[in-house]
């Protein structure tokens, strides 16, 4: 998550996560429980244990945020930035990764490009950014906005 939920005065993202660890969020199919949280100088960690009412089957997914990124501007620290998508690299084990921001183009965008070019140069890849760019707008209109 690259964004916090108010901006400005603005809401960017409504809370799909309990606030509290005493109090779960209670779903139709589920209950969430934040079992632990670190705020950090750039980015906030936090854990969710998703219980399923029906089966009780559980799942943990760990959940990052990005608080230092305000809407059509510019990170506070890159290296911050560069820091978050590293340690968000590093805690991804299996399964998909989700990114959201407030509309999905911008902030997400960007990330997913400094994904790629990371694992290009993982495995030792030429690489053009804009050509990642072009290619990443073909999939999605208006991705890394430029104004």
């Amino acid at each position: 998550m690259i964004t916090r939920e108010v901006e400005g005065g603005v809401i960017k993202c409504h809370h799909y996560w309990p606030v509290s660890m005493k109090k779960p969020l209670e779903l139709k199919n589920c209950h969430i429980f934040l079992e632990n949280y670190q705020i950090l100088q750039y980015f906030i960690i936090r854990i969710f244990q998703v219980v399923k009412k029906s089966t009780g089957a559980s799942h943990f997914v760990k959940h990052l945020q990005f608080t230092k990124w305000p809407d059509h501007g510019t990170p506070a620290s890159v290296e911050g930035f560069i820091k978050y998508v590293r340690y968000a690299r590093k805690s991804h084990l299996t399964g998909p990764i989700t990114v959201h921001c407030s509309a999905g183009v911008g902030r997400t965008g960007v990330f997913l490009c400094v994904d790629v070019v990371f694992r290009a140069i993982e495995k030792n890849f030429s690489f053009n950014i804009m050509n990642i760019v072009g290619q990443m707008r073909e999939q999605r209109y208006g991705m890394i906005q430029t104004r």
